[in-house]
């Protein structure tokens, strides 16, 4: 079963328990992952962060870590 059936069926079922990753969100992001994302970045925040912000830092470290490995010069 894929994510994001994976969600809708967890939705359906559990109401009272959403997923914590956004819609449209790719399927190699957790429930953890994000989690794990807010519970370190927060102390360095006085807003609370939302899921979608842990989304983006999350997808924002990939990237920089793709332009590390790559090797290329700037």
């Amino acid at each position: 079963m894929s994510r994001s059936n994976h969600k809708r069926d967890c939705e359906a079922k559990d109401v009272a328990h959403p997923s914590i990753v956004p819609a449209g969100t790719p399927d190699w992001i957790t429930p953890e992952l994000v989690e794990a994302t807010i519970r370190v970045w927060q102390p360095y925040y006085t807003d609370l962060l939302s899921p979608e912000e842990a989304v983006t830092m999350i997808l924002n470290v990939g990237r920089l870590y793709q332009v590390f490995s790559s090797g290329a010069s700037p």
